[in-house]
């Protein structure tokens, strides 16, 4: 979601955000990973809801993934606002998994501990 927004920012600057902005239009699916890792300024968090109501607008999936529910998404976005509003477009049609438990690389990690136990 970072590099989205980056993008999305540098665009604005040079005046080619509409057509950045169909770039994230083209494929049948994105995958926004780890939103919430870095945390959105008002005019990060509008880039990145132009994004997302684009696709929505043109019925395009999108994955997005994270460590925040929904309840705490006003902490990566900076106005509550705009949080409500994409998390509107993300579930409109959506289909939402909350997973529990140690993450992948932790587990992992774990594993090889105990391999050089043995």
């Amino acid at each position: 979601a970072t590099e989205i927004v980056n993008r999305l920012a540098t665009a604005k600057a040079t005046h080619t955000l509409e057509r950045e902005l169909r770039k994230y239009c083209r494929p049948r699916l994105l995958v926004c990973d780890e939103l919430g890792y870095v945390a959105m300024d008002t005019e990060s968090g509008n880039l990145f809801f132009q994004a997302i109501s684009a696709r929505h607008d043109r019925d395009l999936g999108t994955i997005v993934t994270t460590n925040f529910p929904f309840s705490q998404w006003n902490q990566i976005f900076a106005g509550d606002s705009t949080a409500l509003v994409t998390v509107e477009r993300l579930t409109a049609y959506a289909e939402v998994f909350y997973l529990e438990g140690r993450s992948y690389p932790q587990t992992q990690r774990e594993k090889r501990n105990q391999d050089k136990c043995k």
